[in-house]
């Protein structure tokens, strides 16, 4: 499969059961396809947060907009739930597969930065997520809210300990 943001080959790793997608080496974004998100609901918090420590390419731009082809239907465009500049994060899923593609650049450029807070750093990112990003999803939508619950779960699953 190709990366949708920067069209690197995805590269596949297993961290507690669950197979995902990253595009390691280049915009860092991953891909978690249904059944594999699925899984995740029932492992603890930070089971996943393994897949945080890859390589970023310098200067990649993974916002080219809100057009990304699913890496798995090829044909089919992400829907973007939402995205941060300031948290350089994005989350998309498929219409048509329910994949999910995301972005979490920078909560990579956190883990790998040797900052005395970054601890606290870590804590804002992923209240900001849940608390302003997922949170200010239409939820009175079922597939919305849905997607959201899947949303949680996927940033539940990165979280770090």
């Amino acid at each position: 499969m190709k990366c949708p943001a920067c069209e690197n080959e995805l590269t596949e790793h297993k961290v507690s059961g669950v197979q995902v997608n990253i595009c390691s080496g280049s915009c860092g974004g991953l891909w978690f396809n249904l059944t594999q998100t699925r899984k995740i609901e029932y492992l603890k918090s930070g089971a996943g947060s393994a897949l945080l420590h890859f390589e970023l390419a310098d200067g990649v731009k993974t916002y080219r907009g809100a057009e990304h082809p699913c890496p798995q239907c090829k044909t089919t465009l992400l829907y973007r739930h939402f995205f941060s500049k300031k948290h350089d994060t994005e989350v998309n899923q498929c219409a048509k597969c329910s994949g999910f593609w995301v972005d979490v650049g920078g909560l990579v450029k956190i883990m790998e930065s040797s900052r005395e807070d970054k601890k606290e750093l870590i804590e804002k990112y992923f209240t900001a997520i849940m608390d302003e990003k997922i949170s200010g999803m239409n939820l009175g939508n079922q597939d919305v809210a849905q997607a959201a619950k899947l949303i949680t779960n996927i940033f539940n699953f990165l979280r770090t300990r």
